[in-house]
């Protein structure tokens, strides 16, 4: 396993208020992407949603997944990986803390009023990184 720090994705991704894309399989066997904010901690990745979103369903039946962590203006950089989930149940709430200081930032705002009425509900999604793949394209992307 590689170890993911916050550093390492800094330096490829400089708009830390981005959001990760994870990939997942559907119980149809279909895969789907979500974007979901994520903060990294301790070598692994948090994510929080409601208990009821499919997406937990999902992870739980299957918790094998993919991830990006790239910008989308040129020049294109970023973070590609595979990673197995855990749904911690107990954490929910201290992750949407953790992603409403640094998506929204400390300012009270409707928004995050209304994810905190929310937080009792939450669960977090512990992604552990298995392969992690770098890119930056910044060299042949220059004149763009």
């Amino acid at each position: 396993m590689q170890k993911l720090d916050s550093e390492q994705i800094n330096r490829f991704i400089p708009d830390v208020k981005i959001p990760i894309r994870v990939g997942f399989v559907k119980s149809n066997g279909v895969p789907a992407v979500i974007s979901l904010w994520y903060v990294c901690k301790y070598g692994k990745i948090y994510c929080a949603v409601q208990k009821t979103a499919k997406i937990v369903s999902y992870l739980q039946k299957n918790s094998m997944c993919g991830f990006e962590i790239a910008a989308d203006k040129p020049p294109y950089k970023g973070i590609r990986a595979e990673g197995t989930v855990h749904i911690l149940n107990e954490t929910g709430a201290y992750v949407l803390d953790l992603l409403i200081d640094k998506y929204l930032g400390e300012k009270e705002s409707t928004l995050s009023k209304f994810l905190r009425n929310n937080a009792k509900t939450e669960v977090a999604i512990e992604i552990t990184p298995q392969k992690i793949f770098n890119y930056d394209y910044s060299e042949r992307m220059n004149n763009v």
